[in-house]
């Protein structure tokens, strides 16, 4: 994984400790998953200019019309969840209950 993954040679894999390998392992897996979100979105955007060329005067396709990837969708809050979290934290560490 080392060697292959990350292009480390033997003598630096070796130097390394268990978190800075775990530490550039996760790095490089985030690197890749950055570039496949950007061919991702590249494709999309294409493809929309693609069929704009095809529609009709003063209609448009926008890129999220086409698609939208779970990275962009938005997250939920649920701020019940937070406050019972936050509850917890504070009984448990102070010794107080409620």
């Amino acid at each position: 994984m080392g060697i292959g993954l990350l292009g480390l040679t033997p003598d630096c894999l070796y130097d390394l400790t268990f978190r800075e390998f775990g530490n550039a392992v996760r790095g490089r897996y985030k690197f890749l998953e950055q570039a496949q979100r950007a061919d991702w979105e590249r494709t999309r955007w294409q493809t929309a200019l693609l069929l704009n060329v095809h529609t009709k005067k003063g209609a448009s396709v926008k890129p999220k019309d086409l698609a939208t990837f779970p990275w962009e969708q938005k997250k939920k809050a649920n701020p019940s969840k937070g406050w019972a979290t936050l509850k917890a934290l504070a009984t448990k560490e102070d010794g107080i209950t409620g």
